[in-house]
């Protein structure tokens, strides 16, 4: 018993010593806004995304049909949680689909920020690659998401 509590004193000790002599490590920064080329890489895919999936009965611009609402709407902006949800579970009683089997969450969140900057208005309606300056990058400024 003696010897199996000098062992487990000899391997705390080791444990100790490992640990004052590991270098110290800063915490993580806290979770900083995407750059701006980020925000827009996850707009264009969400347009992207949106144009395989949602324009049908969204809408080209995401400005609703007589098939489904417009989610660009002051009163349809919905938290990003409640975004996802929507599009991963769809909405039975009126005929939306549940997109689990074909979106990812990436793809979905992707897909927010797209219609997150159309309803905030900080993007024009159209491709998003074509309406910035000189037909160059559309670039959101200081908008984030």
């Amino acid at each position: 018993m003696r010897i199996l509590g000098s062992a487990a004193v000899c391997f705390l000790a080791v444990l100790s010593w490992a640990g004052a002599t590991a270098p110290l490590r800063a915490a993580p920064p806290a979770q900083a806004a995407a750059p701006a080329s980020d925000i827009y890489t996850d707009v264009y895919n969400g347009w992207k995304w949106w144009h395989v999936y949602c324009y049908r009965c969204h809408g080209t611009d995401a400005l609703g049909t007589t098939t489904a609402p417009s989610l660009i709407e002051a009163n349809e902006k919905m938290p990003r949680a409640q975004f996802i949800r929507v599009v991963r579970d769809g909405v039975k009683d009126k005929g939306m689909q549940a997109w689990d089997k074909l979106l990812d969450a990436k793809q979905m969140g992707q897909l927010y920020v797209y219609v997150r900057a159309r309803a905030d208005k900080v993007l024009p309606p159209g491709r998003p690659d074509e309406v910035g300056p000189n037909k160059g990058k559309w670039e959101p400024g200081d908008w984030k998401p």
